[in-house]
Formats: structure tokens, C-alpha cells, sequence
């Protein structure tokens, strides 16, 4: 465990990055669900039909047609098997960093094990990508009170930054108490520092509400989420987009799951890639780590 809950220093960008938003890809495949019993058994993983490499390469053509620079947050066990795939994340100029290597939830692992997973991931994603990588970020957003200790793994393993933290409630996630969802950085006990970038929530009524990623974009309207990006860019915090492969394919498998994950899980995936080009025509978008270094200038 940590000695003590670490102090989040809240930071802004320099000014020239006022208005610039950050855009980030978790780059796994369609059965990469956490929680769902029907697709836990990871053993069963690699007989399962692949759409990874078909949609991150599309992805990626949609990129190049905007000019726009992203991080790939790339799970070990994909990188392992589509060595190409990162290959060609890379060359295109796109910032690599750790999605962990086999998608276990952080809460669930101890220190040891989570040192175990993300040290393998680094492995991995170094050989295959050739440079160090800077960022992290759990599955499901799933650093929660009480595993700080994480941060203090990455710290020691040479990490620079975390993106993990999602400040509102949410199933396998949320992180309470930061309210500011903002760039951070975390300062530990110990000494060490850390920078984080939380996902982003606009306050509501004195609610913290999502809305930049996953199944929150594919449910809400275009336009509203351009207008929500503005909102948080002129308060000086950049929207922080995140999307999956399978939240832009209609056609992917479907998996039993409880009605709430399946409407989380599968509303509007036919809308999703009309909204990030909508997103990309709209704002401007720039990778993690080039987000960062304005935020250092900044402290």
C-alpha cells in the first residue's frame, strides 16, 4: 500500500495551448470486456475472430486525412500478437504508450501483480515500438481510492505520466476527490512525481458528468459534445477524448452481458465515427505527451 494518499497539484497548459484538446485510442480488441463472464476466460482469447488491426488501421486513416497526432494506449497482449499493427502506430508519428498486457482491472491486483502486468506491457511495447514509452492507463479507468500505490509502480518503472483517473462515478472506475479534472501533478511521499491527465467531466448541478469517450460520446449528439469540449477549452482544461476500435464497428460480436453493460457496451456504435470526424473538423487535438510538455512550461 502507499504510505500516504499522494498530493494532486492541479496545472495548466501555456497559453498557446489554450483551446487544444487531447485525443487518445485504448487499442484492444471487441472481447477485451472487463467483468463479463462470457469472455473472462483468457485462454480462449486468441481463437476468437480479430477486428483490432482492420479498425485501428482505419482509424489511423482517418487521422492522416485530419493531420492529427493521438496516443495509442495499446494493451501488451495485442502488441504481442500484431507486432505490425504497432509498428505502423508508430511510424505514422503517433505516441505509443502502456494499456497494460492482459486487461486486469487494477483494484483487483496487488502491487505485485500489477508491477508483474505493466512491466511486461513495457517489455513488449518497447522491443516492438523501438523508444520508451511515458504514458499509462488502466483498464476501465480502473485506479480507484486506495490504489495509489500505482502510482508509485509507475514512478519507479520510469513512467512520465498517467491517464487513468475518470472523476465521477462509473462501474469498474471513478476516482473521488478530484473534482478539478484538469492536468495534475502527483506528488508522492517519497519524492517522486508523476503527471496525470483524468478524463474529462463537465460540473452539472454540482455533478461530475462524462461525456468525452467511449459510451458516453456514442450516446450523446455531436454537436453537443463540441459544445461541452469548447465549454471545458475556455476554462482552460482540454476535452480528453478516449475511443476503442469497437466503439466505431456496428458489426462486431456480440456477448451476454446484463442490460445495463450491453446498453453501455453497444449504444451507438453506428454513430461513433460520423462524431470523432465531427470532433476533428471542430477542435483541435494534439497527443498526451505533447499536451504535457506545455503543462511542464506551465509549472
Amino acid at each position: 500500500m502507499a504510505k500516504s494518499r499522494p498530493e494532486f497539484i492541479p496545472i495548466k497548459a501555456l497559453p498557446e495551448l489554450a483551446g487544444v484538446h487531447v485525443l487518445t485510442f485504448d487499442i484492444e480488441d471487441w472481447f477485451h470486456l472487463c467483468e463479463i463472464k462470457s469472455v473472462r476466460n483468457k485462454t480462449d482469447w486468441p481463437g476468437l475472430t480479430s477486428l483490432v488491426v482492420r479498425e485501428t488501421l482505419s482509424i489511423l486513416e482517418l487521422l492522416d486525412r485530419h493531420g492529427v497526432r493521438a496516443t495509442f494506449f495499446i494493451l501488451g497482449w495485442v502488441a504481442e500478437r500484431h507486432a505490425e499493427l504497432v509498428r505502423e502506430i508508430a511510424m505514422r508519428g503517433h505516441e505509443i504508450a502502456s494499456h497494460g498486457y492482459a486487461h486486469e482491472l487494477v483494484y483487483r491486483m496487488s502491487r505485485a501483480d500489477f508491477r508483474d502486468d505493466l512491466q511486461r506491457s513495457l517489455d513488449i511495447l518497447c522491443d516492438v515500438a523501438g523508444n520508451g514509452i511515458k504514458g499509462y492507463r488502466a483498464p476501465s479507468f480502473s485506479i480507484t481510492n486506495g490504489c495509489e500505490w500505482a502510482f508509485e509502480v509507475m514512478a519507479e518503472m520510469g513512467l512520465e505520466y498517467d491517464a487513468s483517473l475518470f472523476p465521477a462515478a462509473r462501474g469498474e472506475g471513478g476516482y473521488r476527490g478530484l473534482e478539478n479534472a484538469g492536468a495534475h501533478a502527483i506528488q508522492m511521499s517519497g519524492g517522486e512525481r508523476l503527471f496525470e491527465i483524468p478524463m474529462s467531466v463537465v460540473r452539472v448541478a454540482g455533478l461530475s458528468i462524462p461525456f468525452s469517450g467511449g459510451g458516453y460520446l456514442r450516446l450523446l449528439p455531436g454537436n453537443l459534445l463540441v459544445y461541452l469540449s469548447r465549454r471545458l477549452g475556455r476554462q482552460g482544461i482540454p476535452a480528453v477524448v478516449y475511443l476503442h476500435p469497437r466503439d466505431m464497428t456496428p458489426h462486431q460480436p456480440r456477448v451476454s452481458m446484463p442490460w445495463h453493460r450491453r446498453f453501455r457496451s453497444y449504444v451507438g456504435l453506428g454513430s461513433a465515427r460520423a462524431k470523432l470526424e465531427l470532433l476533428l473538423r471542430e477542435l483541435r487535438f494534439i497527443a498526451c505527451e505533447d499536451y504535457l510538455w506545455g503543462c511542464r512550461g506551465a509549472l
